[in-house]
């Protein structure tokens, strides 16, 4: 008996030493594995930039000459311009990887992700940015519900504060638009255009309540209503840079962001930032763009016009 219970463990311990030697291998694989990259060594030695709303490389240089190089000694890295045409080249870009980094507006962005996978960054608040909605001051209209069956100019198709929020607001109070309430997107005649009679109401941005009254004269128009904040105008990055560089991009703007605002406000081309600071920028801070998309009847983001 002895023998044969000897005779079977021989097998039993060939067996630990072949699954110890195994585990050793396993381990010695995994440990030569490189590690993934992190901070400034997951993104790239040179970053290339852009804003949608700004058209050519002369006037990217104008613009954002003095970010560019803020940015630079910020990160470390090489940054450079990459010009774009519209939208729809930026989508491209970003889906090529063409470009890195791209300061954008909130229904851009929402067209971007879905287009491109657009990875949200950093968010630049704007105090008073709002979407309003005012009519005549004689008018007999005292709510938006009372702008059934009625007119309302907008700003030009896909503006945030313009035209989407305006829809959002008329949406909310049961009016639909091409159904009981006629909406007219006019872009920079429309103060003009309601000023001369036109339209029963006007949808803008909240910034643009002194200019109408400076055109149209000091109490000539009254608030029907006022939207809630809108989400931020953010930075994106491609998604092919990975959450990593994202991460670290996220970061280091948010550290340097007095020194890069200061930047990007000092040529007096965007005032809208003097009171901004930069927030972390997730997907779902865009939702209520995506909401807005909508009301618009662009159930395919992709469909809203340049």
């Amino acid at each position: 008996m002895r023998s044969k219970a000897s005779h079977r463990s021989i097998p039993a311990l060939a067996l630990v030493s072949i699954l110890a030697l195994s585990g050793c291998a396993a381990t010695s694989t995994a440990s030569d594995q490189p590690l993934a990259a992190t901070g400034a060594d997951s993104c790239p030695d040179t970053l290339r930039f852009s804003d949608t709303g700004v058209e050519g490389l002369e006037t990217l240089v104008v613009e954002f000459e003095g970010f560019r190089t803020a940015f630079e000694e910020a990160t470390g890295k090489n940054v450079e311009f990459y010009p774009i045409s519209s939208r729809t080249a930026a989508s491209t870009a970003l889906e090529f990887d063409e470009i890195d980094l791209l300061l954008t507006g909130p229904a851009e962005y929402v067209v971007l992700k879905q287009e491109a996978d657009a990875i949200p960054v950093v968010g630049i608040t704007r105090p008073g940015y709002r979407s309003m909605i005012v009519t005549r001051a004689d008018s007999t209209v005292t709510e938006l519900a009372d702008l059934e069956n009625s007119t309302v100019i907008t700003k030009e198709v896909g503006s945030t504060s313009g035209h989407l929020g305006p829809l959002e607001m008329l949406s909310n109070a049961g009016l639909v638009a091409g159904d009981n309430v006629d909406v007219v997107p006019l872009g920079a005649t429309r103060i003009a255009a309601f000023g001369a009679g036109e339209g029963d109401a006007l949808g803008t941005g909240l910034s643009d309540f002194a200019e109408i009254e400076e055109e149209l004269g000091a109490g000539s128009i009254k608030m029907l209503a006022e939207g809630p904040d809108l989400p931020n105008d953010l930075f994106v990055a491609r998604s092919a840079l990975g959450s990593g560089c994202a991460t670290w991009l996220q970061e280091t703007l948010t550290e340097n962001q007095q020194v890069l605002l200061d930047a990007i406000t000092a040529t007096g081309e965007s005032d809208k930032y003097l009171e901004s600071e930069f927030q972390v920028a997730t997907d779902a801070d865009y939702d209520p763009t995506r909401a807005a998309f909508e009301a618009a009847g662009f159930a395919d983001f992709a469909e809203l016009p340049e």
